[in-house]
């Protein structure tokens, strides 16, 4: 699975914004093939090995910042990642929109961030929504938490009450099959 580099770029920002005295120990901590990442310029339409630009850097932020916490890590970044893409124009015009509006583009944004990646909103209800998202692999089971993270921030800006974010991951044959649904008030 390969990642667009806009989205590689977050986890970095993240680690400098909140604990800049501890960057150079991230970096530090990673294996060659995730530290070479981000000792160049990341470029926002090139496309990046997923396990090595942000698995391995998440699971490294989990361990630095989020006491082995991976999962954590994932989710704070990925909340991190909706509220710096959602500013100015954007985030007016996500607080207008209706969350369904909102959560369908956001299916096809991120299919256009992960290739190759099957991601679409599978039901749709009043109060809730579901995305399914697949052709991803079991060892990447982590972004799962950082798209869920990006979801409940964004379901904020909209200025709706989150009510729950449900991840739920099946794996078939190594592929995973991830459901997440979004419930809102």
């Amino acid at each position: 699975m390969e990642i667009k580099g806009t989205a590689v770029r977050s986890t970095p920002d993240y680690i400098k914004e909140k604990y800049p005295a501890r960057y150079l120990e991230w970096i530090q901590s990673m294996p060659p093939s995730s530290k070479t990442i981000f000792e160049q310029p990341i470029y926002a339409t090139g496309w990046y090995n997923l396990t090595n630009a942000v698995i391995i850097p998440t699971q490294k932020a989990g361990d630095l910042f989020f006491g082995g916490n991976h999962e954590k890590a994932a989710w704070e970044i990925g909340r991190f990642s909706a509220d710096v893409a959602l500013k100015g124009i954007y985030k007016i015009f996500v607080r207008v929109s209706s969350p369904h509006f909102v959560l369908s583009r956001a299916s096809s944004i991120f299919a256009a961030y992960y290739k190759p990646s099957d991601i679409k909103v599978i039901e749709s209800k009043d109060k809730s929504c579901v995305l399914q998202l697949a052709q991803f692999k079991q060892d990447e089971l982590l972004i799962m938490q950082r798209i869920a993270g990006w979801l409940a921030k964004t379901l904020e800006i909209t200025q709706n009450t989150v009510l729950g974010i449900d991840v739920n991951n099946d794996v078939i044959n190594g592929e995973l099959l991830t459901r997440i649904t979004a419930k809102w008030e």
